[in-house]
């Protein structure tokens, strides 16, 4: 799929229905963008396509197109693209350009189990080794996404939350594990739209925030005692809410049969 308006011969009609509609969501931004931020512009309004599902997994980013879209240069775009990549958003493809990265089952049990185990190690850690300037950048997030959750914003809340758990990836003392745990956060930032975002059936989205939230409290709250056991402890329960609430998303959407 390409950033085009146009239809794409040797495609499906669905596969040109969401091209158009990337398009059309892109070209809106291209009249309210700052001058002078070239990359950081595109790099931001693509993640953010990306991010909300409107640039489909396995979409082709082709890089005349967003050069028309967002009104910035080629190397923009390109160095764009490559931070993107080393999130694991895009993939760069030798002489063809890129592609919005796909999610597929065993890459979601495999994101899971390595979260689980790095959740719990930099969490550990932060109980152990916090310092006062952590604890306050800890709370502070923590503070954030409890304000944009009261808002209903969801890409707020996505960024808040992500922010709140790097937080404690740097009050575990650690930089290298604290940057494989960021590089997983960033990896699994559409699974957490879905997490934020599904209105789900057997909890409502709603309950799921409040959950969200008083674990992120009680979390805190360890990492403040210093209680290293109870840190690692809620740190899988909450890993364990994210896994099930996608997975619920997946079951209720027959999303079982399909790369995301």
């Amino acid at each position: 799929m390409k950033l085009s308006a146009g239809a794409m011969p040797g495609r499906g009609e669905q596969h040109t229905k969401n091209a158009r509609i990337g398009a059309t969501d892109m070209e809106m931004t291209k009249d309210r963008r700052p001058k002078g931020t070239g990359t950081r512009w595109a790099y931001e309004e693509i993640r953010s396509q990306i991010l909300a599902l409107q640039l489909k997994p396995g979409a082709d980013l082709d890089e005349q197109v967003l050069i028309g879209i967002l009104g910035v240069s080629r190397t923009p775009i390109r160095e764009a693209l490559i931070q993107l990549a080393a999130e694991g958003l895009v993939e760069m493809l030798p002489n063809r350009g890129a592609r919005v990265s796909r999610v597929d089952l065993s890459g979601v049990r495999e994101f899971f189990e390595a979260l689980d185990a790095a959740q719990r190690m930099v969490t550990r850690w932060a109980a152990l080794r916090r310092t006062q300037q952590d604890i306050a950048a800890i709370d502070a997030e923590r503070r954030r996404f409890e304000k944009t959750a009261a808002e209903g914003d969801i890409a707020g809340m996505m960024d808040t939350n992500l922010a709140f758990h790097e937080a404690i990836g740097v009050a575990s003392g650690n930089a290298l594990v604290a940057k494989h745990y960021a590089q997983l956060l960033a990896l699994g930032l559409r699974l957490s739209r879905i997490s934020l975002a599904y209105e789900g059936t057997e909890t409502r989205r709603d309950q799921h925030i409040e959950t969200i939230i008083e674990e992120h409290r009680i979390i805190t709250g360890h990492i403040v005692s210093g209680d290293a056991n109870a840190a690692d402890e809620i740190a899988r329960a909450h890993t364990e809410l994210f896994r099930k609430r996608v997975l619920g998303y997946m079951t209720n959407s027959l999303a079982a049969d399909m790369s995301f």
